[in-house]
Parts: structure tokens; C-alpha cells; sequence
């Protein structure tokens, strides 16, 4: 996600949680009916207009005055959430530090101070032991917050080891920066990961997952409780696949390979776990979310086949392409045209009408997302699958 559009976002988001009561979301009951009327009405290479209504799972809760929202997920472990993105913090008993991720909404908070106000919450007036740092990619939304961290932790922590775990990639991106958009890391997370071993039952195991979002992924996993900690749950940390509630922005969140995004979910439902953060948006996932994120994601790669079998030269030709042949049009010659215009619009609107029919009223946003989606899809399924 780049930091303009998270900007953008990020601006609205607390209008959108003073918003949110009953009396706001009752008009998503009216959902199926707007879904109707959308696809009674979709022009070709359009999204429904107006939008659908967001499902009320799907909207922002109030967020607290400081800007974000802390949330206990079990002894020591809390998920940060300012309504745009999310981040994991880990406190052990003896005052160790953990944190996974500091996002930054660009434009909408001074230096990145939310995520160094929440760790400072989270310490609540101790010092910690030892802190860890831990990159899960290298988009600079979700690093730009470590550089006020480390100033915060080096005035008043001084004496405080500082350990910074990233991927062998994203530590060399951060080296050829001219401009600092990460405090550099000190150790890399090889392929076979890390585990961190905190008192009171808490594992911390984070590696790298490549190519789900980009090129070298990095998956947390805290490991469900044992010992006096029996019982708690497991929590899984991956940025760029599963948005709980949502469809995936753009073109599949940007994932560098579809066929790994596809994967990703199956890998993560492999592990033990309760509680899903995915980096972005309003809430924590569970394990049905990311379930259903791979039923949209499977479903999505089945419309575009569809798509790309039902586009066939009668089509094509009943769309126009003819004029690529006739020298008195415009279009004469131009192969591209036919590609892009003629076939490949096609194949847009016959996917993204496929999955709006099924899940436009089950994931927010897809009604605006679902050509993007598609997009990705299509190639995809022609040439990579």
C-alpha cells in the first residue's frame, strides 16, 4: 500500500468511526438489494454506482482520542489498530519487548508517534530488558514508525539492547536508501526463521514466506500457550494477503505472484492459531476469515478462467476488434487495442460480475476492487497456471 493512498485513508478514518452507530449500518441490510441493482446497471469497465453499503463487521470501531486502539489478546500480547493498519506488541513478565511492524498513516500523526505512544502503554512506566524489532515486508508503511521508536528507546532506555530482525532483502533495500525509512537491521531472519523463547510461555517464531505480498515475506507466529500460560491463543502476524472482512485492494494487494497469495492462506490455516493480524484495515481476523478470503481467492481464479474460455473469437469480434483490420478507423493496426479494449475488457467484465454476484455483499469494497482483482487474475490464469 503506498504511503499517498494510506494518507488519503488515513484522513478519513476517524470520521468513519464516529460514525459508526447502529443508526449508521443499518442501511447494510439493504445490501442484496444494491447488489441487484448494480449488476442491472453495471457499464462495461465500471464498478456499482453508487457503492455498495460496508458491512458493519466491516467498519472502523471508535478509536480512542491518542489515535489507536489497544487490544489484549492474551498475558503480554496486544494488537495495535488505528483503524488503517495493524501491528503486534509483546511484553514479557521480566520486561522484554517485541514488536512486529510500525505503521505510519502518512500525513495523518506527528513522526510516527502512535506506535511509540502504545509501546510506551504497553511498558506502562517499566523499562524493558530487551527489545526486539521485527520487519514483516519491506513497504515503508509498515517500517517508518521504528525510526521514532529507537529515538524514544535511546533517550530514555539508553542502556537498552535493541535487536532488529529483517529478511535478508528487505535489509539490503535498506541499504541502498539515500533517505533512512527504517531503522537498519542488525540481524537477518534466514529461511528456516527464528525463535524467540520469553518467560511465561510466550514463542515467538517469525521466517520468511516469500512472493505471498512481496518478494520475501515475513510470517510471525505466536505459539498458542503452555505451561501456566495453557489455554491462550495462538496468533498469527502476515501483512498483504488476508484483510479480514475486505476484499483485497488493487491488484490483489500487489502480490508479486498470484499463485502464492492463492497458497499463502492454506500454509497459514496449517499452523495453530485463534487470532489473525493482517496488517491493515479495521479489525483482527479469526480463522474462518482467512478461510473465506481463500474461498474468494479460489473463486476468483475460477471467473477469470471462465472468463478467458467464454472470450473467444465470436465474442471478440461481435466487441469490435474488426476495426484493427479496417484502414479508414482509427484503430487500424493497432494489436494492442484489440488485446487491451476489445478482448481483455471482456474478460474484466465477465470475471468481476462473476465474483460481485457471489461475494458483493460478503467482502466490503469488492464492488470497487473486483475489476483490480480480476486484473491480476486474468494473466494468471492464461500464462502462469
Amino acid at each position: 500500500m503506498t504511503l499517498r493512498w494510506a494518507a488519503l485513508v488515513g484522513m478519513v478514518v476517524t470520521t468513519v468511526s464516529a460514525a459508526c452507530t447502529p443508526a449508521a449500518v443499518a442501511a447494510n441490510a439493504s445490501c442484496a438489494k444494491a447488489l441487484s441493482r448494480c449488476l442491472d446497471t453495471l457499464p462495461s469497465g465500471g464498478s456499482c454506482t453508487p457503492t455498495l453499503p460496508v458491512p458493519k463487521t466491516a467498519l472502523p470501531p471508535p478509536i480512542r482520542p491518542v489515535g489507536y486502539n489497544l487490544t489484549r489478546l492474551r498475558r503480554g500480547v496486544y494488537a495495535y489498530l488505528d483503524g488503517m493498519y495493524t501491528a503486534l506488541i509483546v511484553r514479557s513478565s521480566t520486561g522484554r519487548l517485541v514488536l512486529v511492524d510500525f505503521p505510519v498513516i502518512a500525513g495523518a500523526e506527528a513522526n510516527g508517534s502512535r506506535i511509540t505512544a502504545a509501546a510506551v502503554e504497553v511498558l506502562a512506566g517499566s523499562s524493558p530488558s530487551r527489545v526486539d524489532f521485527i520487519y514483516s515486508h519491506a513497504h515503508w508503511d509498515h517500517t517508518d514508525g521504528s525510526i521514532p521508536l529507537v529515538a524514544y528507546l535511546q533517550a530514555h532506555h539508553s542502556t537498552t539492547p535493541v535487536t532488529v530482525w529483517a529478511s535478508s532483502e528487505l535489509s539490503e533495500d535498506l541499504a541502498r536508501l539515500t533517505t533512512p525509512r527504517a531503522v537498519a537491521p542488525n540481524r537477518r531472519i534466514p529461511r528456516r526463521g527464528i525463535t524467540l523463547r520469553l518467560d511465561g510461555g510466550l514463542t515467538v517464531r517469525a521466517w520468511v514466506f516469500p512472493r505471498a505480498h512481496t518478494a520475501a515475506d515475513v510470517a510471525v507466529h505466536i505459539l498458542p500457550g503452555d505451561g501456566d500460560d495453557d489455554g491462550a491463543p495462538g496468533v498469527v502476524h502476515f501483512v498483504g494477503v488476508v484483510f479480514p472482512g475486505w476484499a483485497p485492494p488493487f491488484a490483489l494487494a500487489l502480490t508479486t505472484d498470484v499463485g502464492r497469495f492463492r497458497d499463502a492462506h492454506t500454509e497459514l490455516l496449517r499452523l495453530p492459531w485463534s487470532v489473525f493480524n493482517g496488517g491493515h484495515l479495521t479489525r483482527l481476523g479469526s480463522r474462518a476469515d482467512v478461510a473465506a478470503s481463500l474461498a474468494y481467492t479460489e473463486d476468483l481464479l475460477s471467473a477469470a478462467a471462465a472468463a478467458v474460455a467464454d472470450v473467444d473469437g465470436p465474442a471478440v469480434a461481435a466487441a469490435g476488434a474488426a476495426k484493427v483490420g479496417d484502414p479508414a478507423a482509427p484503430e487500424f493496426g493497432n494489436i494492442w487495442w484489440v488485446a487491451a479494449r476489445v478482448g481483455r475488457r471482456l474478460q474484466l467484465d465477465a470475471c468481476a460480475r462473476t465474483v460481485l454476484a457471489k461475494w458483493g455483499c460478503r467482502l466490503a469494497g469488492l464492488d470497487v476492487m473486483a475489476l483490480n482483482n480480476c486484473a491480476a487474475a486474468l494473466p494468471f490464469v492464461q500464462i502462469m497456471s
